[in-house]
């Protein structure tokens, strides 16, 4: 337990310096860009990022389980070229077809051509992005946490040199121009990180090891890659959807809301680079104790997860307008509670994934957990938009879909494994945080700050009273911290 929480407590440490690097780029990129440029890039993103996502094929979570399980670095790197054929196979049709149906797909079905030519670069991006999820299994494999929560942090840095010039220079193609030379830098680190360990140790697989590692990659990859495109379609459903009804600044305000709630997922995002590895070893070894110490540690996280949602929608308003300098964006405020939740679920339902399902194996429960979350979103949506708003029923659709697949996983869970981690402690804090979130709107900053001090009190002692936090922990993430200090 303890091992794991340290490697969790040096993710969160990553994840976060890389988180509050994206958001300060973020913010500059949104000051730079008119809202209808925003709009422009956002809706770009979602259609590129639509179609990127089918080349994804489950191969990351797969290839992390194989090469966990690997006897030495040749069949290590033997899974990585299986797992990069296989990829590959995918993702060229996919890279030539965007490329040239760009001006189509930008002029006639969306009516903004403006976008035509940083599809195109996406395209390309998408050939240098089909490395970079399996090179990350080879290092998060092999359990080489180190090195890979440096690369998170530093590879934010590159980011904002790049990001910020090119988009002052370039406006929406310099994002792209951006979000090219991102791509190759990281798949170049990637592959000197992973290989680097293994030199004079790498072999080809031959016809017979590919058809092995075929079969053992796809043993429950095609159903995360089914999952993984529900997800992406999902998170775009907003954008993709809007952007047939309302104009590029509706969309603008709605995904500036999408992106600051987003940044919650670093937090899931962080623990399921340890977890996936970890918990599939523990489930297999030992099924006892992989359910006491997934409780264990899903009580913290849940608790931290739950008041850093809240944090953020309360102080959304005060850090929104600093960031962007004005009122620019206020009409995304009351898009961001419902949003910032929807990620909330979203974070439980990813690391109940990562920690439980996958390891169990449990591959048909988990496509029909992710079509709940795709299909209770669109539904809501669609019956909802005539009383609320597209915009309101989308946002609160997110929520809807989000939860509706959260509470699936806990019946699955304890249906067929016998598995019982949520109780009414977790349900009195999630209510203790929507309270504290609901408040945030307060615009006297005098009697908010002591009311967020007093709140946040009395849901830290909720977290002792449950006992998913004691002395002991907090003192352990102290000590922990400090480990920063020797990279």
């Amino acid at each position: 337990m303890r091992d794991l929480a340290k490697w969790q407590v040096i993710s969160f440490a990553s994840r976060g310096t890389a988180m509050a690097l994206g958001i300060i780029q973020s913010f500059f990129i949104v000051r730079l860009l008119t809202v209808p440029e925003w709009g422009l890039v956002q809706l770009a993103v979602s259609l590129g990022g639509a179609l990127g996502i089918y080349q994804h094929l489950g191969l990351a979570s797969a290839s992390t389980r194989e090469v966990s399980a690997a006897k030495d670095n040749k069949e290590i790197f033997k899974i990585f070229i299986t797992s990069v054929v296989i990829r590959y196979i995918v993702t060229i049709p996919i890279a030539i077809g965007l490329f040239f149906y760009s001006d189509k797909l930008s002029g006639d079905i969306y009516s903004s051509p403006e976008i035509s030519f940083p599809l195109k670069l996406y395209a390309v991006v998408l050939l240098f992005q089909g490395f970079q999820s399996i090179l990350n299994s080879v290092i998060a494999g092999t359990k080489r946490f180190k090195h890979l929560f440096l690369y998170q942090a530093l590879i934010a840095l590159v980011s904002v040199a790049l990001y910020i010039p090119l988009v002052y220079r370039y406006r929406v193609n310099g994002y792209f121009f951006a979000l090219l030379g991102f791509n190759i830098v990281a798949t170049i680190v990637l592959s000197y990180l992973a290989f680097k360990p293994m030199r004079g140790e790498l072999e080809l697989p031959d016809k017979n090891d590919f058809k092995r590692l075929f079969r053992e990659l796809f043993s429950i990859s095609i159903g995360i890659y089914l999952v993984k495109i529900i997800y992406t379609n999902w998170e775009k459903l907003g954008p993709n959807l809007l952007g047939l009804s309302v104009d590029a600044e509706i969309v603008g305000y709605f995904g500036f809301a999408l992106l600051y709630s987003k940044k919650l997922m670093n937090v899931s995002d962080a623990v399921t680079d340890v977890n996936l590895p970890v918990f599939s070893d523990k489930y297999v070894h030992d099924r006892e104790g992989f359910k006491g110490i997934f409780s264990q540690n899903f009580n913290k996280l849940f608790a931290f997860i739950v008041i850093a949602g809240s944090s953020a929608v309360f102080w959304a308003p005060e850090i929104v307008r600093l960031a962007v300098g004005g009122s620019k964006y206020d009409p995304s405020m009351p898009l961001i509670l419902p949003l910032v939740f929807a990620f909330v679920f979203y974070s439980f339902v990813n690391i109940i994934k990562s920690s439980v399902i996958i390891p169990a194996k449990l591959v048909k429960e988990m496509v029909a957990s992710f079509i709940v979350l795709l299909a209770g979103t669109a539904l809501f949506y669609f019956a909802a938009r005539m009383y609320l708003g597209s915009v309101e029923a989308m946002a609160y659709g997110l929520v809807v879909g989000a939860l509706l697949s959260f509470a699936l996983l806990i019946s699955v869970s304890q249906i067929r494994l016998k598995f019982k981690f949520i109780t009414h402690d977790h349900i009195l804090l999630l209510v203790e945080g929507l309270a504290i979130a609901y408040i945030g709107f307060i615009e006297n900053i005098w009697i908010k700050l002591p009311l967020y001090i007093v709140l946040v009190g009395v849901y830290i002692a909720g977290t002792y009273i449950a006992r998913f936090y004691n002395k002991e922990d907090f003192q352990f993430v102290l000590r922990k911290l400090s480990v920063l200090k020797r990279f």
